[in-house]
Order: structure tokens, then C-alpha cells, then sequence
């Protein structure tokens, strides 16, 4: 299945997908990698993590062992996680964890690290059942894998919920200390953040899980799917096979459930991940049903901007459907007596989710197809390096998206955000559908107002900012570059442009 999504993935170049950007080499010695620039450190730690494996690996092979290696990792870990049943089932359990909606739609959106705790997922649950057996398995099995999904603030959080609620509150005590400290590099650096206090709550309703396969809002979240942008969403979710795929799908994960109730294997496993998923599926639901209750966390509760896009929390409901649908055609096929009957109950119900979401296959059906950074950029990443202008970067136009001709066209965060030597000012204004969710980074503010006013040198010098990089076949270019015309040039291509801050009084 992993190879069956990647393979396209794996010719030269870097997959640059809305969120997702990976780049030559990511300086470790950017203040903003480690979560202390001016933005709001949404990317902590797995910038982090990435710039340290740069210095072993360049950004095109790691980007290519993360997605191939999470994948991997989801069905392995779903087959252990898993291994109770009989291989067809337990076949049919991990097709549906590795081939769902929730990993589509994350993958295209670019969401890698939420993929690679996804992937952690099944690991953990099968060490934290151990746990709550009264077992005493070796600390790293659970260790690594909740360290793994403590990446970004959110799959953090997700891992930790899970381990605590699997392990049982009578016996979690040392997984939930774990949990806290492989969360605290995004803590520390977001309670030390000025803007982490509070998030826009205008993003409550922008972030609404959205309805899906005819379904409503609550289908689109039993499915694991009604992520917010609907330009990442597969095609066939809108047919009505997917409809169709998930009625079935319903049907077996209650007849599983009925298995579990009666004492089957799934009994121990259900009762374990069911707090796990009705959490996951409460906070996915609250934008959409209470969106005033979740208005006012976010507005007042540090950290709160984290449950701003509930979809993501669906993950927590992942392991329990796998289990369910496990037992459901265990059950299923217990019934059936006639050889071939069974071994086609098994097949259909391996390669059902496959049918019924092709479209995820071959990089989403062409979405994710590698590219190549233009020479320019590498020669202007040279001469930022060799500049003696003193300050941080910053990015022009000012906007958070790209849609470059040499990504074919395709939405990405401003690359330049990582690409260069030197911690990046990037607009963290968020535009969906006309509506604007304003950003925290008061330095980027800073700039939007100075855009505006047409006073752009003397704001810059203000926010420390002693660089200049414009992007110049970006929309809104050729206007920006009339307010540069007082500044230096240090390099000039036909795509790109960096330019220095003339000093005061010039």
C-alpha cells in the first residue's frame, strides 16, 4: 500500500504540497527552527528534528523515508496491534487504518508530522495494553513511539491522550510523566511565545469539520474524514460508492463491536481505545456543533488554538475502527463454512477501502509528483550566506501560499519560509473562502501595515529585519518591487530576487 501511494513520490526532486515543505538543507542555526523567532512555533520540533537530520541526510531522501517509512510503519504497527485475529482479518483492519480518508487528506495537506504519529499509533496502543494488563514490557516500546508522535503540538497531544487513557488512569503514571516531557519542547517554546496565549477565533468556523460522502458532518468524522479545505479531498468521497463503502463499513464495525461485547478477542481492545475515540470524536465534532464553546477556548485558554481543527483528533478514533473492522470480519467469516465463500468474504474485505478510494493511489491520482527547486534559488541561497547584512529575512510578496509555475502550479507555504540561512518573517495570515484568520506574529504584523502604508525600509530596520527576498513570478510582485527601489540589490533572477535594507538615512 505504501508503495502503491509513493511510487510516484519517488523520483528526483521534493514533494511540495500546502503545509508540507521540505528543502535542501535546514539551517540549524535559525532561531525560528528551534522555536524562537516571532512566529508562533507551530513547527515545534519537528523543524527541529528535520534540520538535525539534514545534517546527515538532504531534504529530498529524508522527505521520501518519512512518507514511505509512515506508511510502513501504520501497517506494520496496525498488524501487530492486530495480530489476535486471523491474518484475513487482520489484513482487512490494517487496509482500512493505512487506507482511509484521514491519511489522504493529511498526506495531500501536507501534514507529515501528524502522519508519522499516526504511524506511532499502533505501537503505542499494543505497549500501553501490555501496561494495562499489569505486563511490564521494556520502557522503549512505549517510549519511542509516543516520543514520535510528539513532533508537532497536536499529534503531542493526541499521543499522550491515547497512552493514558489505553494504559488505564490506575496504571499510566509513568507513560503520562513520558508523555510530558517528550512534549515540552513545544510547551516551553509556545507558553513563551507573547502570541501563544490566544488564536484568532474567527478560525473556529473556517476549521469546521466539513460534510463528506453525503453523509453529514458526523459520517464525514465516522469515516475519518471532513478536513477543512476541501480542495485536499479525494474525488471519490463525493461518488456514491463512498456513500456505499461506508454503510458496509458501518455495518461490519457493529458487528464487531457485538463480537467484542460477547467476550470475543476485540473485548480487552475495545474497552481500552473507547475513551480514546469518543475524545477524538467530541473534539472533531465541537467546531461544527458548539462552535461558541470552542470559540471562547481558543480566545482565552493558552494553547487553545489547538483544538481549532478538530478533524485532526480523528486519528484517536483510528485504532478502535481498525480493531472493529478486525473483529467484524473475523465474525463475519466465522460464519461462512463453504472454503471459498470465506477466502472471498477476506478478499473483499482487504481490497474494499482500496475500491472504494482509489484515488489515493499513485500520489492521490497525480496531487503529490516530485519537483525541483529552480537554480536561482540555490544561487540566492548562496548570497544570502555570503551577505554581511545584519538581521532576519523576509519573504515578499507578503503572503503564507505559493502556487509557482515550476510546482506546476500547485498551493504551497512560501518555501523561501525554510529555504534560506537566515530565520524567515513569513505572513501567518491565513485567507479561506474570502474569510481571514489573523496570524500571532506581531512582526509580521508589523510588516503587513508597513505593505500598506508604503513605508517599508524604516518598519523593517524596526522589526531587525535586514534582508529582502522577492519572489518575483509570485502574485502581487511587480507591485512590491516598486517599494524596493531604494534598496540594494545583493541578487537578481528572473524568479527571484534578494535585496538589502538600506541602512537609516539613506
Amino acid at each position: 500500500m505504501a508503495l502503491l501511494v509513493c511510487a510516484p513520490m519517488l523520483a528526483p526532486g521534493y514533494v511540495l504540497s500546502y503545509d508540507m515543505v521540505f528543502v535542501p538543507r535546514l539551517d540549524v542555526t535559525r532561531a525560528d527552527v528551534w522555536g524562537l523567532g516571532s512566529g508562533t512555533p507551530r513547527a515545534v520540533p519537528s523543524d527541529a528534528v528535520v534540520a538535525l537530520a539534514n545534517l546527515a541526510l538532504p531534504g529530498w531522501l529524508l522527505q521520501k523515508l518519512v512518507l514511505v517509512g509512515s506508511l510502513v510503519a501504520a501497517g506494520a504497527g496496525a498488524m501487530r496491534m492486530l495480530e489476535r485475529f486471523g491474518l484475513g482479518a487482520q489484513l482487512a483492519g490494517t487496509t482500512w487504518f493505512v487506507w482511509n480518508p484521514y491519511v489522504a487528506e493529511r498526506l495531500v495537506i501536507g501534514h507529515w508530522p501528524l502522519l508519522v504519529a499516526y504511524a506511532a499509533l499502533p505501537w503505542l496502543v499494543v505497549a500501553c495494553l501490555q501496561v494495562r494488563e499489569g505486563a511490564a514490557p521494556r520502557w522503549w516500546r512505549w517510549a519511542v513511539p509516543l516520543a514520535l508522535t510528539a513532533l508537532s503540538p497536536a499529534s503531542g497531544v493526541i499521543g499522550a491522550v491515547l497512552a493514558v487513557t489505553v494504559c488505564g488512569w490506575r496504571r499510566c503514571g509513568r507513560v503520562a510523566l513520558v508523555a510530558v516531557l517528550v512534549n515540552l519542547p513545544w510547551i516551553v517554546a509556545g507558553f513563551a511565545h507573547p502570541g501563544a496565549g490566544s488564536s484568532d477565533p474567527e478560525g473556529v468556523s473556517v476549521f469546521a469539520l466539513r460534510p463528506e460522502a453525503g453523509l453529514g458532518r458526523l459520517g464525514a468524522a465516522l469515516s475519518l474524514g471532513g478536513i477543512w479545505n476541501a480542495d485536499v479531498v479525494p474525488d471519490s468521497r463525493g461518488l456514491v460508492t463512498a456513500t456505499v463503502f461506508c454503510l458496509v463499513l458501518w455495518a461490519v464495525m457493529a458487528l464487531g463491536a457485538v463480537a467484542a461485547w460477547r467476550g470475543g478477542p476485540a473485548r480487552e481492545p475495545v474497552r481500552a481505545l473507547v475513551p480514546a475515540a469518543a475524545i477524538g470524536l467530541a473534539v472533531a465534532l465541537a467546531g461544527a456543533y458548539v462552535p461558541a464553546a470552542v470559540e471562547w477556548v481558543v480566545e482565552t485558554v493558552p494553547g487553545g488554538g489547538l483544538v481549532r481543527d478538530g478533524a485532526r483528533y480523528l486519528a484517536l478514533l483510528a485504532p478502535l475502527q481498525a480493531v472493529l473492522v478486525a473483529s467484524g470480519v473475523a465474525a463475519l467469516a466465522g460464519r461462512v463454512r463453504a472454503g471459498f465463500a470465506r477466502a472471498s468474504i477476506l478478499a473483499v474485505a482487504v481490497l474494499l477501502p482500496i475500491a472504494a478510494m482509489p484515488d489515493l493511489a499513485w500520489g492521490a491520482a497525480g496531487r503529490l509528483e516530485p519537483v525541483s527547486y529552480p537554480a536561482e534559488w540555490d544561487e540566492a541561497r548562496a548570497a544570502i550566506a555570503d551577505s554581511d547584512a545584519e538581521g532576519d529575512l523576509v519573504s515578499l510578496p507578503f503572503g503564507a501560499f505559493r502556487a509557482p509555475a515550476w510546482n506546476d502550479g500547485r498551493v504551497v507555504l512560501d518555501p523561501a519560509g525554510r529555504y534560506f540561512p537566515r530565520t524567515t518573517v513569513t505572513d501567518d495570515e491565513l485567507v479561506v473562502s474570502g474569510r481571514v484568520v489573523a496570524g500571532e506574529d506581531e512582526r509580521a504584523d508589523a510588516v503587513r501595515d508597513a505593505l500598506d502604508a508604503g513605508d517599508l525600509a524604516d518598519a523593517l530596520r524596526e522589526q531587525g529585519i535586514g534582508l529582502v527576498v522577492l519572489t518575483r513570478d509570485a502574485y502581487g510582485a511587480e507591485a512590491v518591487e516598486e517599494q524596493l527601489s531604494g534598496f540594494a540589490p545583493v541578487y537578481t533572477g528572473d524568479e527571484i530576487a534578494v535585496y538589502e535594507v538600506p541602512p537609516e538615512g539613506r
